[in-house]
């Protein structure tokens, strides 16, 4: 009878720790349900030039150019889930009867121990940097010179060593709420993900490098 109590006490500590082990991830699971239904976000296959293209992640003045995405996707090392917001998604649709291909948010859902993280991509499909600058100054205007010429210079320096840059990382989110740091930072200092091109120096780094 004791042996029997032991072994029943035995397993019932056995269900306990699972439970704590299995709780935090449940907990992510039903957290990232929850953003997912509140944002109006759809499951999504992206397409492979955005995938294979490289990124800049951060919107004014970026330093660097990182990538590919789908490196980015694999160095996270975590359930990693496309998404796209339903209305986004019907904006892309009409665009694309209509014959335009515009820029356009897709959202990166990576599942943690115990949280969600989203990344924020916005879609470049553009061949060149005078395209991408093209688009800013169609929404800004005159001001798009100040705002992103500098940068307009950098890119078409990537561009031309071979980077294409098809996205830019716009926000990372994490616990519901926008991250206050750049992605570009992010990336660099918590997930130590590295750079392929500095744009400042104008140059590959790394084993971007040697494949030049």
């Amino acid at each position: 009878m004791l042996k029997r109590l032991k072994s029943l006490s035995l397993a019932a500590t056995i269900v306990i720790m699972t439970g704590l082990i299995i709780t935090p991830t449940a907990d992510a699971g039903n957290s990232a349900q929850s953003f997912r239904q509140q944002n109006g976000l759809l499951t999504y296959s992206p397409p492979a030039w955005f995938l294979d293209g490289y990124f800049i992640a951060r919107e004014r003045d970026p330093a660097y150019v990182f990538g590919p995405v789908r490196n980015f996707v694999q160095a996270m090392g975590h359930k990693a889930t496309w998404l796209i917001e339903d209305l986004e998604l019907k904006r892309l649709e009409q665009a694309s009867s209509d014959g335009t291909a515009p820029e356009y948010s897709v959202y990166l859902e990576a599942v943690l121990p115990g949280r969600t993280e989203y990344w924020v991509f916005v879609t470049l499909p553009h061949e060149n940097a005078a395209q991408w600058f093209a688009a800013r100054r169609a929404y800004h205007g005159r001001k798009a010179e100040g705002y992103y010429g500098k940068t307009r210079g950098m890119l078409e320096n990537a561009f031309n060593q071979g980077l294409k840059v098809k996205a830019e990382m716009r926000y990372f989110i994490e616990k519901g709420n926008i991250s206050l740091d750049s992605p570009e930072d992010k990336i660099m200092n918590k997930y130590n993900f590295p750079p392929v091109f500095d744009l400042r120096e104008g140059r590959r780094l790394g084993s971007a490098a040697e494949t030049n």
